[in-house]
C-alpha cells in the first residue's frame, strides 16, 4: 500500500535539507498517516482508511464518512473513496443522487475601465 491520504490525497513530497554553510541534501517530506476504521452507516460495513491527520478532521467535520461522499462529485474524491460513494449510491439508488442545478446566464465579468469606454 502507498503512503497516501485516501481523503485529501496528500503523499510524500521531495525537498531539500538546508545545512547553515547552505549545503543542499534531498530529503522527504512524509504524510501524518493514521489507519483508522470508520463505518458506514448506509453499507453497515467497516472501511480500513489511511487517512492524514487533516482528513481525519475534514471527516470529523462533515460528520462521517457517509456525508463526506455524499457532500462532495466522484471527480472530486480519491479512486478508494469513489468506490465507496459508487457502492452508497447503488445501494440506496441512483434517482437520489443530487442532480446540478441549470445554470443561470450570467453577464461577463467586465473591468470598471472597460465599462467606460463602451458607455462613451
Amino acid at each position: 500500500m502507498s503512503k497516501y491520504c485516501q481523503v485529501t490525497g496528500k503523499k510524500t513530497e521531495v525537498g531539500m535539507n538546508v545545512s547553515h554553510s547552505k549545503r543542499h541534501t534531498k530529503r522527504t517530506f512524509k504524510t501524518n498517516l493514521q489507519t483508522l476504521k470508520f463505518k458506514s452507516e448506509i453499507l453497515g460495513k467497516e472501511f480500513a482508511l489511511a487517512i492524514s491527520a487533516n482528513g481525519l478532521r475534514t471527516l470529523v467535520k462533515h460528520g462521517g464518512i457517509d456525508q463526506y461522499v455524499a457532500a462532495k462529485p466522484i471527480s472530486r474524491l480519491t479512486a478508494d473513496m469513489a468506490k465507496i460513494k459508487k457502492a452508497i449510491l447503488k445501494k440506496i439508488g441512483a434517482g437520489a443522487e443530487k442532480k446540478p442545478a441549470a445554470k443561470a446566464k450570467r453577464k461577463p465579468n467586465r473591468s470598471a475601465r472597460l465599462v467606460k469606454k463602451t458607455a462613451k
